[in-house]
C-alpha cells in the first residue's frame, strides 16, 4: 500500500488562509504580525511624536521669540505668534555678528582643523587596528584616559608649549595639535576609526599585500573607501565641535581670529554698537532697541544655519555610504 506524498503548501498561500480565518477587528488592531497592526503603529508614532516635540520645542520657541518686538515679549497676551513680523532683531544681529564675513572665517578655522584631525585619527586608528606591537594596549588605555579626563586639565601645559613654539594667536594653535593626534576629542575619533577598520575583512588587505601593495597603499585603496561612514561621522562631529568651540579658541587665537560663536558670546556689547552705527534711534525713546532674549535667540539661530545645512546634506550621504559599503566583518 503506497503512501500519498505530503503536500506542503507555499508560505504565501498558508498566510492568506490564516488571514482569512483571522477576525477583521483583530487583524486591524494587531495585524498578521505585531508590526502590521494599528496598535503597534499608533504606539510607535506617538512615542516618536513626543520625543520629536521635546527636541523641537526649544528651537520653535527661539524661532517664535526671535520675531517678537520687546513690547510683545512683555505682553502676556502674546504667546507664540507675534503681533507683527519683527525682523529688526535679525537685521541688527546680522551686523553685530559681522556676517557673512565671520561665517567664512569660522568655516576656514573649523574646516582646516576638521581635515587635520580626520587625517591623524584615520592613520592612528588604522595602525592600532591592523598592526601588532608592544605597548598597544597601553596606547589604547592612554587614549581612553585622555578622552575621560577633562580637557581643562591639560590647558596650562599646552598653553606653555604653544607659547614656546610661537603658535599662540594663529591658526597653527588648532591645526598642529589636530595633525599630531591631539586635537579636540581626537581620542574619540581615533576609537571610531579603530572600530571601523577592525570590521574590514583581513582577506582584502592580504590580497593587496600579495599583489605587492604596501601598508600605505593598502590603507589608501582598501581601508579608506570601506570606512566611508567613519569619515562622515568624524567629519560632521569634528566640524560642529570646532565650529562651536569658544573656550580654547579664545585663548589660543588670542582674539586675533574671531569666530561666530566667539562673537555670539559678546553679542550684547556688539549689538549696541551695531544699533548706534545704524542710527536706528535712541534707546531711551524706543524700547524695541534694547537688547533682550529675542536678539540673543536671533543671533543663535543665525549662528547654527551652516551646521543645520551641513546636517541636511550629509545625512543623505551617510545613509548611502552605509548602503554601499556592506561591511560584515569576519
Amino acid at each position: 500500500m503506497t503512501q500519498q506524498p505530503v503536500q506542503i503548501k507555499p508560505y504565501k498561500q498558508l498566510k492568506q488562509q490564516i488571514g482569512r480565518s483571522t477576525p477583521p477587528l483583530k487583524k486591524f488592531l494587531f495585524g498578521m504580525q505585531i508590526s502590521d497592526g494599528f496598535v503597534y503603529k499608533a504606539a510607535t508614532y506617538t512615542i516618536l511624536t513626543i520625543f520629536g516635540f521635546i527636541f523641537l520645542y526649544p528651537l520653535l520657541y527661539m524661532l517664535s521669540a526671535s520675531f517678537m518686538s520687546n513690547v510683545d515679549l512683555v505682553d502676556s497676551t502674546v504667546k507664540w505668534l507675534p503681533s507683527s513680523l519683527y525682523t529688526f532683531n535679525y537685521e541688527m544681529t546680522w551686523k553685530a555678528l559681522q556676517l557673512p564675513g565671520s561665517f567664512l572665517t569660522t568655516t576656514i578655522v573649523a574646516g582646516a582643523s576638521t581635515i587635520s584631525v580626520i587625517i591623524s585619527s584615520a592613520l592612528v586608528g588604522y595602525g592600532l587596528a591592523r598592526f601588532q606591537f608592544k605597548g598597544k594596549n597601553i596606547v589604547l588605555l592612554l587614549l581612553l584616559f585622555t578622552y575621560i579626563v577633562p580637557k581643562t586639565l591639560f590647558f596650562i601645559p599646552r598653553f606653555q608649549i604653544f607659547m614656546e613654539l610661537g603658535l599662540k594667536g594663529n591658526l597653527g594653535a588648532l591645526i598642529i595639535p589636530a595633525l599630531t593626534g591631539q586635537g579636540e576629542q581626537a581620542a574619540l575619533f581615533i576609537l571610531i576609526f579603530f572600530q571601523f577598520f577592525k570590521m574590514i575583512p583581513k582577506a582584502l588587505e592580504e590580497a593587496a599585500f600579495i599583489d605587492g601593495a604596501g601598508a600605505f597603499r593598502t590603507f589608501w585603496r582598501i581601508a579608506i573607501p570601506m570606512a566611508g561612514p567613519a569619515f562622515i561621522i568624524v567629519g560632521v562631529y569634528a566640524f560642529s565641535l570646532y565650529w562651536n568651540e569658544t573656550f580654547l579658541t579664545s585663548f589660543y587665537l588670542d582674539g586675533k581670529i574671531r569666530t561666530v560663536p566667539m562673537l555670539l558670546g559678546d553679542l550684547q556689547n556688539t549689538y549696541g554698537a551695531a544699533v548706534k552705527a545704524s542710527q536706528s534711534g535712541d534707546f531711551n525713546q524706543n524700547p524695541n532697541l534694547n537688547f533682550t532674549e529675542a536678539k540673543a535667540f536671533a543671533g543663535t539661530l543665525l549662528s547654527i544655519i551652516p551646521l543645520v545645512t551641513l546636517y541636511l546634506i550629509v545625512q543623505r550621504w551617510f545613509v548611502e555610504s552605509i548602503d554601499k559599503t556592506g561591511i560584515t566583518g569576519e
